[in-house]
């Protein structure tokens, strides 16, 4: 296996890390900003409620996500193993 096989099989790795954290980083931050606007508005400054509102949202959208996010895992895992373990013509 080449360096350059192992830098390409990386790159995938990290580009679908970035991929599958994205959704829960973006929901996280869009409710910890609504939360916000919600605790300046309503002049409420308990640290809880926004930590306590995050959690919630940020479990229920890896569990909703939890499928998806596998799936694009097996195939990522599947397609490097495969690259890994390929036999060439030849060699036993």
């Amino acid at each position: 296996m080449s360096a350059a096989a192992i830098l390409d099989i990386t790159r995938q790795a990290l580009l679908l890390v970035l991929m599958l954290s994205l959704p829960v980083v973006l929901v996280a931050t869009g409710t910890a900003v609504f939360v916000a606007i919600a605790q300046a508005v309503t002049q409420v400054q308990d640290s809880s409620i926004g930590t306590s509102v995050r959690m919630i949202v940020v479990m229920v959208t890896v569990i909703v996500l939890a499928g998806w996010a596998g799936r694009e895992l097996l195939i990522f895992a599947r397609q490097a193993l495969e690259r890994v373990f390929v036999v060439l013509p030849g060699m036993s």
